[in-house]
């Protein structure tokens, strides 16, 4: 009897960790700073997410595609893995490394600070036990103070 009850809690753990979480809702991007200088030069941020989901989760695998002006710009990657508070606003740090053709071809509307379209596409592998593929999209107008 306690066989089929330890199964059960085991069955039961295995079905809640394999819910899909919410969408992680992108808020805004904090402590930008240049990690190295070169033909693609890497940028260090902070992407501040809220977590809508009841409960903590783990971040792996960050894929994210950072478009301005609907010109890609850069590559986001996520080297390590990161806990995730539940229902709760944190800060993902991230390496984006950019294209400097993406940049230049956006070099005007940066420097006279108006606002650009930023978008952020890809996906990040997250879940409680069993990881599963979330998809990042976002797209807003941003103003943005390079100088």
């Amino acid at each position: 009897m306690k066989l089929v009850k330890l199964v059960g809690i085991f069955l039961t753990l295995i079905v809640a960790s394999c819910a899909n979480p919410k969408d992680l809702v992108y808020q805004d991007v904090k402590n930008f700073s240049v990690k190295k200088i070169s033909l693609n030069p890497e940028v260090g941020m902070d992407v501040q997410f809220y977590n809508p989901n009841k409960y903590g989760m783990t971040l792996k695998d960050a894929d994210i595609n950072l478009y301005i002006n609907n010109t890609l710009v850069g590559h986001a990657v996520m080297d390590e893995k990161f806990n995730v508070p539940a229902a709760d606003t944190f800060l993902l740090p991230v390496k984006l490394i950019t294209d400097l053709s993406g940049v230049f071809n956006n070099a005007l509307s940066l420097m006279s600070n108006k606002e650009v379209t930023v978008k952020l596409q890809g996906s990040v592998k997250a879940g409680k036990g069993v990881l599963v593929r979330i998809p990042i999209s976002y797209e807003g107008k941003k103003k943005l103070n390079v100088f």
